[in-house]
């Protein structure tokens, strides 16, 4: 008798957030607003099957010392969004650290997502070797993950690739054993209502 595949599933939370805020982003009064989407719906989007663990990536907000007021209710918020995903059933997640870079000056720094790709690398590999998944499904499009592809491919792991164009390096594309654009359709459809309005 043969079983559905075990698929894993492995979110950069950041990569996500970039693609709701940046590119699926709708309008409201106005303004850009961030698409927010149903979780519970989102891995069977991505990988068209139930059979699935999921892993997902992802840092805190900065917070400077003393916190501002706006990073606090920032960092608060993805706590409690977090505590949610983490009771959902086989959903695992993993944190990394968001880290200030550049000079002394606020118009020189920025902030880079830190110990993300190792963690993944981390879990995909431990899966595809100990044979726990016979398939790795990966929402990204950092170029980082090129060997993680290869290794996968040398323990008999099929990688599929979900990415978005114009946010996904070319060289990952084309080392993944297919490669699937995301659209705004795919993730709309599991939209959330808007605060207020009715159903």
């Amino acid at each position: 008798m043969n079983h559905p595949p075990r698929v894993g599933l492995f979110i950069d939370a950041g990569y996500l957030e970039k693609l709701c805020q940046d590119h699926f982003a709708g309008r409201a009064d106005g303004a850009r607003t961030p698409l927010a989407i149903d979780f519970k719906k989102l891995p069977s989007v991505l990988t068209k099957t139930k059979s699935v663990q999921i892993f997902y990536y992802y840092c805190m907000p900065f917070l400077s010392d003393p916190p501002l007021p706006a990073e606090q209710a920032s960092f608060d918020a993805k706590a409690r969004f977090c505590q949610v995903l983490k009771r959902f059933p086989r959903w695992t997640l993993r944190e990394g650290v968001l880290e200030r870079r550049g000079g002394f000056r606020s118009g020189d720094q920025w902030l880079m997502q830190k110990r993300i790709d190792v963690l993944l690398a981390c879990d995909v590999t431990r899966l595809v070797w100990t044979r726990a998944i016979d398939q790795v499904v990966m929402l990204s499009g950092d170029s980082d993950f090129v060997p993680l592809v290869a290794e996968c491919q040398s323990g008999g792991v099929p990688v599929t690739l979900r990415y978005h164009p114009g946010t996904a390096h070319a060289d990952l594309i084309a080392a993944a054993n297919e490669a699937i654009i995301l659209t705004r359709e795919e993730l709309v459809a599991i939209a959330l209502a808007p605060r207020g309005a009715s159903r």
